[in-house]
C-alpha cells in the first residue's frame, strides 16, 4: 500500500493550499488527475466550481475536451444513485423499505445509548459528590498501598459505582456492536431480495464510477452529510475501487464528513437534544474501513468538551479498540499507508489524541501519532 490520506476537520480557505503539496506530488504522470467528491452535497453535489478554481490556482492544469475537463472532475456518485433508483422503482422499493427499517433500528438502539450515558453522567456526579477527585478515567485503577481492610465508606462508594460505570460503558460497546450486525444483516437482505450484484445496468454504473476512481491520482472527499457520502459508496460497493487507488499510490484528501466515511465506524455529534449538557457522540453507521484503528473526531473544539477529563475518558473508553483523534479546521493528519505513519501537518493548529486516563494531547506540526 503505496497510498496517502490526508485527513481534515472542517474544510477551510485553505484546505486545497494545504493539501497542495500532497495532491501535486501524486502524479504518475506530467500533471495529477484529480478526483472531487461532494456527494455528501446531495443535490447540491454539482456545485463544485469553486473547488476546481482552487485547483487551477495551485498548479493542477484542467484538461477540457468537449466541454468536459478530463483532469479534474467530479465522481457524481450521488446523482447516478438518485438516478438509478429513479429509473428502477422496483430496487427503489425495497432499498426504502431497508433503509426504514435500518433508521427504525437506530431509533431504538439511540434509547439504549442515552439511558445508559445518563447513568454514567448520574454515577459521576454521584461519587464525585464523596470524592471531588474522582476520575473516570482511573476507573477499575488499584491502590495497592490500600488494602480493602482500610477503605473508608466513601471509598467503597467509588469501587462499587466504578464498577457500575465501567459495566455501562460496556454495555455501551456491546449495544454499537448489535447495531452494526443488525445493519450489516438489512444490507444482505438488499443484495438477495434485488440481486443487484448481477443486474446489468447497476453493473454498468459501478463501472463507470470504478473508472473514475481508478484514473484518478488525487481523490478529494469534501463533508457535508455522512450518510448521503456513504450511501452511493455502499450501494455501488465503490469500496474496493477506493483501495486499489491507494494501493497504486494515490492521496486522498477527505474533510469533515469525508473523513469519518474512511473510519471502520462513524461517529456523529448528536445535537438534537435542546440541552448542550446531555448531548452525547452516537455511533451512526459503520463506514468504508480504509484506514483501521483510528476514529476521526471532526469539528473536535466545536463538538467536544476537550477540558472535561471525563468526557474524554468516556469516549476513548467506548471506542477504546481505536485511537481517537479529534480534528478541527485548522487540523491536518497526514497518514501514509505504507508505514504506517501518522503525522500533524498542520500549521495554524495540531492534532488533538484522548486517552482512557482522559488526557488531552495536542501533536503539533512534524510530530508524530503513535498508531500501537
Amino acid at each position: 500500500m503505496r497510498g496517502r490520506i490526508l485527513f481534515n476537520g472542517n474544510a477551510g480557505s485553505d484546505l486545497i493550499d494545504v493539501s497542495a503539496p500532497y495532491v501535486l506530488s501524486s502524479a504518475h504522470r506530467n500533471a495529477p488527475k484529480v478526483l472531487i467528491v461532494t456527494a455528501a452535497w446531495g443535490v447540491g453535489e454539482y456545485n463544485e466550481g469553486p473547488i476546481k478554481r482552487a485547483l487551477y490556482g495551485i498548479g493542477v492544469p484542467a484538461d477540457v475536451r468537449d466541454g468536459y475537463d478530463r483532469n479534474v472532475y467530479n465522481l457524481c456518485a450521488w446523482h447516478a444513485w438518485a438516478d438509478f433508483l429513479g429509473k428502477r422503482p422496483d430496487v427503489a422499493q425495497v432499498h426504502a423499505d431497508i433503509q426504514a427499517a435500518q433508521d427504525e433500528i437506530r431509533r431504538f438502539y439511540l434509547e439504549k445509548t442515552a439511558f445508559h450515558a445518563d447513568l454514567i453522567r448520574r454515577g459521576v456526579r454521584a461519587v464525585r459528590a464523596r470524592r471531588p477527585r474522582f476520575s473516570l478515567g482511573r476507573v477499575n485503577d488499584r491502590d495497592p498501598l490500600r488494602p480493602e481492610a482500610v477503605h473508608t465508606g466513601s471509598e467503597i462508594v467509588e469501587k462499587a459505582l466504578g464498577r457500575e460505570l465501567a459495566a455501562s460503558i460496556d454495555a455501551l460497546v456491546d449495544n454499537d456492536e448489535r447495531m452494526l450486525k443488525s445493519f450489516s444483516d438489512a444490507e444482505e437482505a438488499l443484495l438477495a431480495r434485488t440481486g443487484l450484484r448481477m443486474d446489468p445496468q447497476w453493473r454498468a454504473v459501478r463501472e463507470r464510477l470504478e473508472e473514475r476512481i481508478l484514473s484518478a491520482d488525487a481523490v478529494l472527499l469534501f463533508g457535508g452529510s455522512p450518510q448521503k457520502l456513504l450511501a452511493p459508496f455502499r450501494f455501488f460497493d465503490l469500496r474496493p475501487a477506493l483501495l486499489e487507488t491507494l494501493r497504486r499510490g494515490a492521496t486522498v484528501v477527505a474533510s469533515s464528513a469525508g473523513a469519518l466515511v474512511l473510519c471502520e465506524r462513524m461517529i456523529v455529534y448528536d445535537e438534537r437534544n435542546g440541552d448542550p449538557s446531555q448531548r452525547d457522540f452516537r455511533l451512526l453507521d459503520s463506514g468504508l474501513g480504509l484506514v483501521g484503528g483510528v476514529q476521526i473526531l471532526p469539528h473536535c473544539m466545536d463538538r467536544i468538551h476537550t477540558d472535561d477529563a471525563d468526557n474524554l475518558a468516556y469516549l476513548a473508553r467506548r471506542f477504546g479498540s481505536r485511537i481517537c483523534v479529534g480534528l478541527n479546521e485548522g487540523s491536518y493528519l497526514l497518514v501514509d499507508l505504507g508505514g504506517p505513519t501518522a503525522t500533524s501537518v498542520g500549521r495554524e493548529d495540531g492534532v488533538y489524541t484522548f486517552g482512557v486516563d482522559g488526557v488531552k494531547r495536542q501533536y503539533h506540526f512534524g510530530e508524530r501519532i503513535p498508531l500501537g
